[in-house]
């Protein structure tokens, strides 16, 4: 029966992988990226200016609005979250056994990419014309068609292989962190959770405060968007460079390229061409790092931790974000100015950067102690033959 059961699995999901029904996962899976990823950060982001002059609020205190959003989303268990987490599950589902699945599970995140840069024209467009609480409604509007998409996607999954085990064991769960990548993953999202969207709560506001206007802001935003997208397409023909040897290999040099865009905001804040090409630079090591989040789960994780994994990730990043906001805020009631915010942010990055390296020198030590360990095993098989 389980040979037959097998069989008969086997052939249904060759039917659904001459379909085209794997393609609708990956569009529905795009436009929830565009929707729950991208528009909310984006839009807050110039809400942010209009909301502290409203109600001539601290900024640590609206920063918190923003920081307690994100947080709520990843790390709070709220609908968005589950609708992201579930885009890259279900993605890896439709195209399980794909050759190049790395590139489709980075693909879907430039449905983000996009959202970046064209939520802030948009948010300036409902401002102008419906105020901050209109904006908002026509956000939940948008919102809500994550339902509808979600249908769509649902409808056309592959079948289930019903002869898996469906047992659970915390134990198994539990085996991530085990894993040394994963943990040194998970150390580098908690940091870029944290501080790696200064750009997008304080930006606005940081501009506006000295001298420029929001269509400035908003330029900066979207030119940043544009590189993003630019970063998360760039990523997928170069999946397989990354990959090898590890993708977090890679983050020891994106990271540091990060830090330099954060710290040339403030230095460079009276020079709008330098801005500009700072928001490029920060945009592209910003999406090859997004879009590389679930091959790296995907690379570091056997297959059926795979979900498992995602949620921790997701759940880091919520919880390190709930809090990043209220800080960087805090920071500027402090000193009065945003700099420190884009050096923390700087600083942390940096910190990353090391951590990946870490990853190397490790990795290397153990692979030299492990070649030694099958040598000298080698070497007393072939003196017990003799």
């Amino acid at each position: 029966m389980t040979t037959l059961g097998k069989r008969k699995s086997s052939l249904t999901r060759q039917r659904y992988d001459k379909s085209n029904r794997r393609y609708v996962v990956f569009v529905g899976s795009l436009l929830i990226h565009f929707i729950a990823m991208a528009m909310p950060s984006a839009m807050l982001g110039i809400v942010y200016v209009d909301v502290i002059r409203e109600f001539e609020a601290d900024a640590s205190l609206v920063a918190l609005m923003q920081s307690l959003f994100r947080g709520i989303v990843f790390g709070g268990g709220c609908g968005f979250v589950f609708a992201v987490f579930l885009s890259y599950v279900n993605a890896r589902r439709a195209f399980q056994g794909h050759s190049s699945i790395n590139k489709f599970l980075s693909s879907i995140t430039i449905g983000a990419g996009v959202g970046l840069f064209v939520t802030p024209y948009m948010t300036e467009y409902f401002l102008r014309e419906f105020g901050w609480r209109g904006t908002f409604m026509i956000a939940a509007g948008i919102f809500f068609h994550l339902n509808l998409i979600g249908i769509a996607v649902k409808l056309n999954l592959p079948p289930l292989d019903k002869t898996e085990s469906k047992d659970f064991k915390w134990n198994d769960q539990f085996a991530v962190f085990k894993k040394r990548g994963f943990s040194i993953y998970i150390f580098d999202v908690f940091l870029f959770g944290m501080f790696g969207f200064a750009e997008s709560w304080f930006l606005p506001d940081f501009i506006v405060s000295n001298n420029y206007t929001k269509e400035d802001a908003a330029l900066l935003l979207t030119v940043s968007g544009v590189f993003n997208v630019g970063g998360r397409i760039l990523a997928v023909p170069l999946s397989s460079f990354f990959s090898r040897p590890k993708i977090l290999y890679h983050w020891s040099y994106i990271c540091l390229a990060l830090a330099i865009s954060h710290a040339l905001y403030p230095y460079f804040l009276q020079s709008h061409p330098v801005l500009m090409i700072t928001s490029g630079l920060y945009g592209t090591c910003f999406g090859l790092l997004i879009s590389q989040g679930a091959p790296i789960v995907l690379q570091s994780l056997p297959m059926d931790l795979f979900p498992i994994g995602t949620a921790i990730e997701m759940t880091s990043y919520g919880v390190s974000t709930a809090v990043g906001g209220y800080i960087g805020g805090l920071i500027r009631d402090v000193t009065g100015g945003y700099e420190g915010v884009f050096y923390t942010a700087s600083v942390s990055s940096i910190i990353c950067s090391f951590a990946s390296l870490l990853l190397i020198i490790v990795d290397n030590i153990y692979k030299r102690r492990d070649r030694k360990h099958v040598h000298n095993n080698n070497s007393i098989s072939i003196i017990s033959h003799l």
